[in-house]
């Protein structure tokens, strides 16, 4: 699989050389909208809730921000209510790390909630794995425009991963 060209967007404000921004917002849908290189986005939010504190590739998600960021009039780069199966690039990821960081499915949350161990419990209950705020909506943007998705959660607590960001730079650049 060849990266060279695709859009980074980070959400941790710690990957240097990545288009940053602190949540999901409409400058994000333009970001991926205008993009002129691979129709891939390679997306690192921070996140939480993870049985093992170390990132994860996204494999699937539940979209649980209660929103849809295609709003307004029809745009010309794809279709309103795009399919979103399949959306995540995680089989045969190139590298040496990348491939064997643990995958799971998102539980993609609105911007400032917080479950408690109940909901928690309930949510996994459902098939989310770990938790974060922007990656799901960005995905749905993504879809739109006819993208793939490499989706990295990393926890929020946690240093990035030298090794890892090197790694995606070099696969991108």
């Amino acid at each position: 699989m060849d990266l060279k060209g695709a859009k980074l967007i980070d959400f941790t404000g710690k990957v240097v050389g990545a288009q940053q921004f602190d949540r999901f917002t409409d400058e994000v849908t333009s970001a991926v909208r205008n993009h002129k290189g691979t129709r891939v986005a390679v997306v690192i939010d921070p996140g939480f809730g993870f049985t093992a504190e170390a990132p994860h590739l996204v494999s699937d998600h539940i979209n649980l921000t209660g929103s849809n960021p295609l709003l307004g009039p029809n745009d010309a780069c794809g279709e309103r209510f795009p399919v979103v199966n399949d959306i995540y690039l995680v089989e045969e990821m190139p590298g040496k790390i990348l491939p064997a960081i643990q995958r799971g499915v998102l539980g993609g949350l609105k911007q400032g909630v917080v479950p408690d161990a109940a909901e928690t419990a309930k949510l996994k209950s459902l098939g989310a794995e770990f938790f974060s705020y922007n990656l799901a909506q960005t995905m749905i943007v993504a879809a739109h425009s006819g993208w793939k998705v490499i989706g990295i959660v990393v926890p929020s607590r946690l240093p990035l991963d030298g090794a890892l960001m090197n790694e995606i730079k070099s696969l991108i650049n």
